[in-house]
């Protein structure tokens, strides 16, 4: 299910989720990064996304793209913090066409 993606674009809930990649422990902060890395199979009332992962749809939304630069300053090192690098950069190109991904794409650059 997409509710990680749901709370991420809401004002508020976008808050708490940053909030549990800034102060949950590393086995919560990764089950968030796993969960960013899923591949959407429905759009709900569109086709939006599908066959993309949560985390290109987060970094395209006002609110959730926050959520996405907590977790690359956040995250600790290791296998999810890696994967979540290694999607960022690989649709890096397609990212610097969305307003909201631009910081992402600056933070890459500093990785």
């Amino acid at each position: 299910n997409n509710d990680l993606l749901k709370l991420s674009r809401q004002k508020f809930a976008s808050n708490v989720v940053e909030k549990l990649l800034k102060y949950g422990n590393s086995a919560q902060r990764n089950t968030i990064v796993r969960e960013m890395l899923k591949v959407v199979r429905e759009g709900g009332s569109s086709q939006e996304g599908v066959g993309s992962t949560v985390l290109l749809l987060m970094v395209r939304d006002a609110y959730a793209n926050y959520v996405v630069q907590t977790a690359i300053d956040v995250v600790p090192e290791g296998k999810e913090k890696q994967m979540l690098l290694e999607e960022l950069k690989a649709n890096e190109a397609q990212l610097r066409n969305y307003t909201f991904a631009k910081h992402i794409v600056a933070k890459l650059g500093s990785k």
